[in-house]
């Protein structure tokens, strides 16, 4: 499939997700231990206090960034639900001479806090890999067990306390909130798109122009 277009699949997949029960409650069965995988959590404050969580060999922000950077909108350019999802960032501005979108590596390079970067492609491979290579059971330890009730895919078990919420992504066509995340990376597809990663039924990588999420990890 063409990762350009998984954004907008995933908002019209009509199929429920193959990890939830009948009883619409999710269930894992294995041998992951989360008090081993991701033993520690707490908060740090940088003009705001975000939640933090250990997850192997990486500490990541358990919260999306709420940076009021220029360009960030609030999902549906609703400010109430900044509260619930963090801001949504642009990442690609006009180039002067061309008028053709660009990657602002700027932008890229200082969203996140002191101490902290804007994760790239194989860092948020490297946090799949902690909590389960196949991608389905990754994507429902990492999501919230709430927030997902509109979603196809079910909600999670959140095990690591990572809590995604669906806050989807933005453009004037498509959104996908409440059906799934996307959260930007620092890897570029190619001279005018970077790589996203996405959670829906499972978790997985794609590119493409939007307004997207922002986790953090620490240097």
């Amino acid at each position: 499939m063409n990762n350009f277009l998984k954004l907008f699949f995933s908002c019209a997949a009509l199929l429920l997700a193959a990890c939830t029960t009948d009883s619409g409650e999710s269930s894992v069965v294995d041998d992951f231990d989360a008090s081993i995988v991701c033993p520690a959590e707490g908060t740090n404050a940088y003009g705001q206090e975000y939640k933090y969580t250990t997850i192997g060999e990486q500490v990541w922000m358990a919260e999306n960034l709420n940076y009021n950077a220029v360009g960030s909108i609030c999902q549906g350019k609703d400010e109430s639900k900044c509260e619930l999802y963090g801001r949504l960032y642009r990442y690609t501005w006009p180039d002067r001479n061309t008028g053709r979108d660009t990657i602002n590596w700027d932008f890229i390079d200082s969203v996140c806090p002191p101490g902290w970067h804007l994760p790239k492609l194989a860092e948020w491979e490297k946090l799949q890999g902690s909590v389960g290579e196949e991608g389905k059971i990754a994507a429902l330890r990492l999501k919230s067990v709430k927030g997902w009730e509109r979603s196809h895919w079910g909600a999670g078990v959140d095990e690591c306390e990572f809590s995604v919420l669906p806050a989807g992504t933005f453009t004037y066509q498509s959104s996908c909130e409440g059906n799934s995340a996307e959260f930007l990376t620092a890897t570029a597809a190619n001279e005018t798109m970077n790589y996203w990663y996405f959670f829906d039924e499972a978790m997985g990588a794609g590119y493409g122009p939007s307004y997207f999420t922002i986790r953090c990890i620490k240097d």
